[in-house]
């Protein structure tokens, strides 16, 4: 399978699942500094203990595209990055 043709800059967005929303908007805030981004509520999982937020962002390349995902990643107030 080819991977798709991705022109940067462009807009992006992620997923974060995690237990606790202010926990989970400070690892955002710490990952992405001084990049503007939007965070949205998403949803939350049937028995109320995961919630999803939607992360959108302007990125400029594909290494900053994984290197944000990766930082996201590693905090360990976000259980899944997608």
């Amino acid at each position: 399978m080819d991977k798709p043709e991705i022109e940067y800059p462009t807009a992006w967005k992620y997923k974060v699942v995690g237990v606790d929303e202010i926990q989970i908007r400070k690892a955002v805030d710490e990952v992405l500094k001084e990049k503007e981004y939007s965070f949205r509520f998403s949803k939350s999982s049937r028995s109320g203990k995961y919630l999803s937020f939607e992360i959108s962002l302007v990125v400029s390349s594909e290494e900053e595209r994984y290197t944000i995902f990766g930082n996201l990643k590693s905090r360990t107030e976000i259980q899944m990055v997608i």
